[in-house]
């Protein structure tokens, strides 16, 4: 009996010790079908983002991805900034720890044949998935043509419904961003009447990551970081060969991806520790932002852009490289 205990208490000293390990659970990413995201996915591709660490999460539209962060299903998520001020308005304690890309084209109206100004919208149907980012493209729009969003019929619908909307003749014009922008552009007689070319700077692209799992889990959120920004460098070194590994993802050619990337700018990390360090040159976005959404209802009263810019991660990045 005695040499039966002191084997079960052996066998306690191997066995609690593994019980009472945990790993870390993988730092769950949200994202959408976005050019400007495809590096994330290139990173995991090409092996220098450990799935154990991060698990990408992919959604088929931005509305989706954002429903699934206010759930508590994702720890960060690859959204605009406007998103970013409404889930801090939402009590959601999350910081910008990363500038993706900035829109330089990739946000267009695109309208048929017989809307050939912004002026001919007054009176027509236009797709808008429900997003304040979208909202604010077309009110920018209609400001530059001399007309109220009254007087335009605005229709909304989901990003993954904008082709089909259009084609079916549901909608004269539509409020929408790249893939489908390169997908509507192949429709006989679709065209460009205002993209983000003319709203430099303005739409930004953003990782959002919930203060608690920065705080706890922060060599994952670092992990990421890196990851993108290995990514980039191999795209900028191998363009071809990046663009053949993202394209099936969104279903387009090489060709039409390498376009779609031209419009859309993914800055360094020199440049984004410009963007969210002591300048903060995001956070003057922000505040314009914030102003056009108190104004259009979006916002119920004002946030704290201040408090969501965060580059602690980008400096630590830095330190590693010197």
């Amino acid at each position: 009996m005695q040499n039966l205990a002191r084997l079960f208490g052996l066998l306690l000293l191997l066995v609690v010790p593994a019980c009472g390990h945990e790993d870390k659970e993988p730092l769950r990413v949200g994202t959408f079908l976005w050019p400007g995201s495809e590096p994330l996915f290139l990173a995991r591709d090409l092996g220098v983002l450990d799935e154990d660490s991060v698990r990408l999460v992919e959604y088929s539209s931005l509305s989706e991805v954002n429903r699934a962060f206010r759930n508590g299903m994702l720890d960060a998520v690859d959204v605009t900034l406007d998103m970013a001020l409404l889930f801090q308005q939402a009590g959601f304690e999350s910081r910008v720890v990363l500038v993706l890309d900035s829109s330089q084209g990739a946000d267009a109206i695109i309208a048929r044949p017989e809307v050939r100004r912004l002026e001919d919208l007054r009176g027509q149907r236009v797709a808008v998935e429900d997003l304040a980012v979208s909202t604010y493209i077309l009110s920018r729009a209609l400001e530059q043509a001399g007309l109220e969003p009254s007087e335009v019929r605005i229709v909304r619908i989901p990003v993954d419904e904008h082709v089909r909307a259009f084609t079916s003749g549901e909608v004269e014009a539509v409020v929408t961003f790249e893939p489908s922008v390169s997908k509507l552009l192949a429709e006989d007689g679709a065209h460009r009447l205002f993209d983000s070319t003319q709203l430099p700077g303005e739409i930004l692209n953003v990782l959002l990551v919930r203060e608690e799992v920065l705080q706890e889990r922060p060599e994952q959120v670092k992990h990421l970081v890196q990851g993108w920004f290995r990514a980039l460098r191999y795209l900028e070194e191998h363009p071809d060969e990046a663009v053949a590994r993202m394209s099936p993802r969104l279903e387009t050619s090489p060709a039409q991806l390498a376009s779609a990337l031209k419009t859309v700018r993914q800055p360094s990390l020199e440049e984004n520790l410009s963007l969210l360090g002591p300048s903060a040159t995001a956070l003057q976005v922000a505040h314009r932002l914030q102003r056009f959404m108190l104004s259009e209802g979006l916002l119920r009263e004002p946030v704290r852009p201040e408090e969501l810019m965060d580059d602690r991660i980008l400096q630590e990045v830095q330190e590693d490289r010197r």
